[in-house]
């Protein structure tokens, strides 16, 4: 039987079929925490045109302010847009944006909710622009993932565009970050299904070109949905160049896209995808966008620092030196999750400003020195005797073997000086040392004086 799992949080029992062990209570409570009461309804803040819900009214919520004029366009109110969309029940305002606008709406026919987006009438006036949007339309709608925002109908009515899409009865990702609760946990929980609808859509030849947090969804199950797949180059203007996919036009989100796609446009392909996510990871993790000279996320926070080289390489602004498919940032962020992660490694010493070092640090670090560095001053001494008196000792031996014997100062018979080195008596006429050759002679003459004396007596 498999084990029952529950938020560390919250302690909610965790539905078998949450993804990545994300718990979809506590994250939708992130994301509907993060409205600003009487701001545009629901998670979709006035920028966003993804195809949330979570813009449906609460009962005890305060009433909400009209939309604001965002760029020239002024979306239609419900009243206005239905005679448009006769099979449809249009229900609210979602959100809206540089992209259009979404409304919440009813498909009596098939008895459910769906996202209707409408494109900005002005872009209609493009000769070209219709047959791109068909196009890249039938593009989108074949996409049939469990982690992108399904496309059910597209068309025009009365001069305006439209999008008929899945509803998501969730919030966006830009809500939970301005939370500022999302966990690094729940961010590896999140970027694994990032992937795998990258993936997909590059797979069969579409890029998304503007991957940002308003298009990333989360629904009330905590399943990640990717909005808006396609739809920058939909809204490309054309060119010259390339009349159909106006190939040649700065399309996304500046902070989030690659470098390639300001300076070289008509060369982005799926890897400006993996720019974008990178971009979203680290803002994930540390709460700030990578602008400028930025540090890697471990130094920002307390992650894991194995996180460094995945977030880094995804931001490469070179296409060539980063991941070259979603995928493989998937399984690199999955391998980390199922591993334990290796305890911290304090900086080295060289790093640390002087000033971080306490008194108490200094002491500890001193004591651990001074102990090792007298006892090798105390072997040094010891093995300096050793060997010294090792060579001191033969030559000193060698020098008294060699030396004569000090036979000074004699006085005569008797006196301190009367014997010689070996034992025998000695006598010297004088005080100088004579050879030992000549005091033999002399001692024997001696003896035999005296014996001839007592002969002739």
């Amino acid at each position: 039987m498999p084990e029952i799992g529950h938020c560390p949080q919250c302690g909610t029992e965790l539905p078998a079929d949450a993804p990545q062990g994300i718990c979809p209570k506590c994250l939708l409570q992130l994301g509907f925490e993060s409205q600003v009461p009487g701001s545009a309804a629901g998670p979709f803040a006035a920028d966003s045109t993804a195809t949330g819900a979570g813009a449906a009214k609460r009962a005890d919520a305060p009433p909400t302010t009209p939309y604001r004029r965002t760029g020239g366009f002024v979306p239609p109110t419900p009243e206005e847009l239905a005679p448009r969309f006769p099979q449809l029940e249009i229900l609210e305002l979602l959100g809206q944006g540089g992209m259009g606008a979404v409304y919440k709406a009813r498909q009596p026919a098939l008895d459910r909710l769906v996202a209707l987006k409408i494109l900005p009438p002005d872009i209609g006036q493009d000769p070209a622009f219709g047959e791109r949007f068909s196009r890249e339309a039938r593009a989108l709608a074949r996409l049939s993932h469990q982690n992108i925002v399904t496309v059910h109908d597209f068309g025009q009515a009365d001069g305006l565009y439209y999008f008929l899409m899945e509803y998501i009865d969730g919030a966006n990702l830009r809500q939970t970050l301005a939370a500022g609760k999302l966990t690094p946990q729940t961010a590896l929980a999140i970027v694994p299904q990032i992937c795998e609808a990258l993936q997909y859509a590059h797979d069969d030849g579409v890029v998304h070109r503007d991957i940002k947090p308003e298009n990333i969804l989360l629904d009330r199950k905590g399943r990640v949905k990717i909005a808006d797949f396609g739809l920058a180059k939909v809204l490309g203007r054309p060119t010259t160049d390339s009349l159909l996919t106006g190939s040649r036009q700065v399309m996304g989100t500046p902070y989030y896209m690659a470098p390639e796609q300001m300076e070289r446009p008509q060369e982005v392909d799926h890897r400006a995808d993996i720019y974008s996510l990178g971009v979203v990871f680290y803002e994930m993790l540390t709460g700030e966008l990578p602008l400028g000279r930025f540090a890697p996320p471990s130094r920002k926070v307390q992650v894991d620092v194995r996180l460094d080289e995945i977030v880094m390489r995804a931001l490469d602004s070179e296409p060539a030196r980063r991941y070259q498919h979603a995928s493989e940032v998937k399984s690199e962020v999955e391998r980390i999750s199922r591993s334990p992660q290796p305890p911290p490694q304090p900086p080295p010493l060289r790093e640390q400003p002087v000033g971080a070092l306490s008194e108490v640090d200094l002491e500890e670090a001193r004591g651990q020195v001074r102990g090792p560095a007298i006892a090798l001053l105390v072997v040094g001494l010891l093995q300096c005797l050793v060997f010294g008196g090792l060579l001191i000792l033969p030559m000193v031996w060698f020098f008294w073997r060699s030396s004569p014997a000090p036979m000074s100062n004699y006085n005569g018979p008797g006196s301190s000086f009367d014997q010689r080195w070996d034992g025998r008596p000695a006598d010297f006429d004088s005080q100088t040392t004579p050879p030992r050759r000549e005091l033999g002679e002399a001692v024997e003459t001696e003896h035999v004086v005296q014996a001839r004396s007592e002969a002739g007596s």
